[in-house]
């Protein structure tokens, strides 16, 4: 299977919103989680589209992933977390809503999306990769994790719950990731 990472055109925005409601209500079904819904919304996703910050990966015609980055540190990293970076005098790409179609998922296409991932930070003279994910979901944590992503801090929404609290994890990058973009 031949995987190809690609920048948006807005004619993608519909498809790529439905990825992420299905990976709601995927959520939902098998974990009992709802941080993704209701789904981010559709406006979004275009002023997303315009800032060219989103991306999409297909296996021949069919759109299967999708992710948005930016370089910018969003603005709840310093409002509600608690973080400590392992470099912080560095530029860094953040990822949001990196999200498989369940109907792909277990394949290795999450690998492959943060691989790819990397490899545009390497590429945009970034020395992190920088993500979150929510507490809840205890198996994207060991996913990341996995991937060698390491712990470094949390997001604290609200002391008296847990639920859409969040860990935060960075990778450091080394100044080459891989070349062969195959699955």
């Amino acid at each position: 299977m031949e995987l190809k990472l690609r920048s948006v055109r807005a004619a993608d925005i519909p498809s790529l919103h439905e990825i992420l409601v299905v990976c709601g209500l995927d959520l939902q079904e098998r974990f009992g989680l709802d941080y993704w819904l209701p789904p981010y919304p559709l406006e979004k996703m275009r002023q997303d589209l315009e800032d060219k910050r989103i991306y999409c990966i297909s296996v021949g015609r069919e759109v299967v992933a999708t992710f948005t980055l930016e370089t910018k540190m969003p603005s709840e990293y310093t409002r509600y977390g608690k973080i400590h970076w392992q470099v912080v005098d560095v530029s860094a790409m953040y990822v949001h809503r990196l999200a498989v179609l369940p109907t792909w998922q277990g394949q290795g296409l999450g690998t492959w999306c943060l691989q790819a991932i990397e490899n545009l930070a390497i590429n945009s003279d970034c020395g992190a990769v920088r993500l979150d994910a929510v507490k809840m979901n205890s198996k994207l944590s060991v996913f990341y994790q996995r991937q060698d992503y390491r712990l470094v801090g949390e997001l604290i929404y609200d002391p008296e719950t847990l639920f859409n609290d969040a860990f935060v994890f960075e990778k450091v990058l080394p100044k080459s990731i891989f070349n062969n973009w195959r699955l």
